[in-house]
C-alpha cells in the first residue's frame, strides 16, 4: 500500500528512511473533520515538530529503525523499520472491505488525526478523485 501512495505522488522520503505523506498533496485533506492544514492545527501540541517534514501535519507511512529496534522491525524497500500509526488500519480495510467503503469506527477522538490520516492514504493508495 505504501508502494502505490508513493507511485502516485503523495509521500517523500527523508534522509533516515522514514516516509512521509504529504497532506499539501491531498485537496480533501481535513473534510473529515473539518480541520485544514494551516488554521485550525497547532504544530507541536500534539507531539514534537520534526523539522525533516515539509509541513508539521505531514505523517508517517514507514519510520526507519532506530538503533535497538531491530527486532520490532521489518525490511522494506526503504529500510528496515516499522509501518506508521494510521497504516495499518487502511491496509486491513482494503484486503477485507476493498478501497471503497463508507464505514469506520471508533470515538470522536479518533476523527483527527487517525480518522483524517485513514482517508487520506486509502484515497492516495487507490488514486481515487480528491
Amino acid at each position: 500500500m505504501i508502494s502505490r501512495i508513493i507511485d502516485n505522488g503523495y509521500t517523500y522520503k527523508v534522509d533516515d528512511g522514514d516516509v512521509y505523506f504529504s497532506i499539501d498533496t491531498f485537496p480533501k485533506y481535513g473534510e473529515l473533520s473539518g480541520r485544514n492544514s494551516t488554521g485550525n492545527n497547532r504544530a507541536g501540541e500534539r507531539v514534537a515538530v520534526d523539522s525533516r517534514k515539509r509541513n508539521p501535519g505531514d505523517f508517517a507511512l514507514w519510520k526507519a529503525a532506530k538503533p535497538g529496534e531491530e527486532a520490532i522491525s521489518w525490511e522494506s524497500p526503504w529500510g528496515l523499520g516499522r509501518p506508521g500509526w494510521h497504516i495499518e488500519c487502511s491496509a486491513i480495510s482494503e484486503k477485507y472491505l476493498t478501497n471503497s467503503f463508507d464505514i469506520h469506527g471508533g470515538g470522536m477522538d479518533l476523527i483527527f488525526p487517525h480518522h483524517e490520516n485513514e482517508v487520506a492514504q486509502s484515497c492516495a493508495a487507490a488514486n481515487l478523485p480528491e
